[in-house]
């Protein structure tokens, strides 16, 4: 008579291991996700706010001064001079944060008068430094506009990684690469210099994110300028928090020894390249004057602006991308006018060309300035 027993076992055997791989997919399916985390430790997940609005956002981890300047001293041979220590970025009042959420995209309209972070959708413009500010602040504890320390720190560690983004910097696309395009907002072609050439969110290539991934921060260069937080230049005096503290009153942010002085007073158009200096010795319109009536200074590369004799080097200013000890830095120009309170804006923006970069850095604009090329991007810590 046939033995049906090995069978038998063998048909139980396989049913039991079924049985396992069943009760394994409905155990994983039962847990939370995870963000999905990228080689350099970055990880997109999505948020709801108080609103009720989508944030999709970069988590960005903790990492060093010491750390970034050795990879872009090994990179370049160059010394950008940040010192030791964890980056302002991660630091409120002195107290050390484990990681930041910055959002992916530029702030999109949202539900109930706020703004959402999505991709494939046309970025929130025409908003003042204020309402920007407001807009952020008003989706819940821990959100406020992305900060000057934020920007500056994400900047460094795509300069260190050799990832420096490209972005819409000629009507939809890269003026450095004109194979590298996005979908316009207006639905027409990248390049005809007709129209509204701002671009959706995140339409672009992985080329235009801060770590050269689908994973990173997108559309950082150009597109639209972005409002940044806890920086203001007073009467030509820069004045910034000494760290990361969205909660800080203006009133407290500090008023360094550095200025934005001028080469020549001229009172209208282009006075020449700004000048750091210890005091304002040629000033391009009156004291007090928020107005864009006056004159202005400029330069292609923040980096290359001169430095008084009398000027005290500064490290924060170089950890803010302001300063900087070499020219071999983030591309990127400068525009500011030295009277008057304004507020930066940093990117550069849809036909600006090279004057955009992650150092693109504009002091020209009162507060209360609103453009179609003024965006501004929320970020997030507990």
């Amino acid at each position: 008579m046939f033995d049906y027993t090995p069978r038998i076992d063998a048909l139980e055997l396989g049913l039991l291991e079924c049985t396992q791989r069943i009760e394994s997919v409905e155990q994983a399916l039962a847990e939370p996700s995870q963000p999905e985390v990228d080689p350099g430790g970055a990880a997109e997940m999505t948020m709801v706010d108080d609103q009720g609005n989508t944030n999709v956002m970069v988590r960005v981890p903790k990492f060093s001064y010491q750390d970034v300047n050795q990879s872009i001293l090994d990179r370049t041979g160059v010394d950008l001079q940040l010192g030791t220590g964890t980056p302002t970025m991660f630091l409120k009042n002195g107290v050390e944060i484990n990681e930041v959420y910055i959002a992916k995209y530029l702030a999109s309209a949202g539900a109930s008068g706020g703004c959402s972070v999505v991709g494939d959708a046309a970025p929130m413009t025409n908003v003042d430094y204020d309402t920007a500010k407001a807009l952020c602040k008003n989706k819940g504890a821990g959100w406020h506009m992305m900060s000057i320390h934020e920007w500056a720190a994400v900047a460094l560690w795509s300069f260190a990684n050799g990832t420096e983004p490209r972005g819409n910097t000629d009507y939809g696309r890269s003026h450095e690469s004109t194979i590298e395009t996005a979908v316009r907002v207006d639905n027409k072609t990248p390049g005809d210099r007709s129209g509204t050439g701002a671009t959706k969110t995140g339409t672009g290539p992985q080329a235009w994110s801060h770590d050269g991934t689908s994973l990173g921060i997108a559309d950082l260069v150009g597109n639209v300028y972005e409002w940044l937080d806890q920086m203001s230049l007073i009467e030509g005096q820069i004045t910034t928090t000494l760290d990361n503290d969205p909660d800080a009153a203006e009133q407290s942010w500090v008023k360094h020894s550095a200025f934005l002085d001028s080469q020549t007073a001229s009172k209208s158009g282009s006075a020449g390249s700004p000048v750091l200096n210890s005091a304002i010795s040629n000033r391009n319109g009156s004291v007090g004057d928020d107005t864009s009536n006056g004159g202005y200074a400029t330069n292609e590369h923040f980096a290359k602006i001169a430095q008084s004799p009398t000027y005290q080097k500064m490290e924060l200013l170089r950890r803010l991308v302001i300063e900087s000890a070499s020219q071999t830095n983030v591309k990127g120009s400068i525009y500011c006018r030295n009277y008057g309170a304004r507020f930066p804006l940093r990117g550069g923006h849809w036909y600006i060309g090279s004057d955009a970069g992650l150092g693109a850095l504009t002091l020209i604009y009162a507060r209360s300035g609103a453009h179609s090329v003024f965006g501004f991007r929320p970020a997030f810590f507990a």
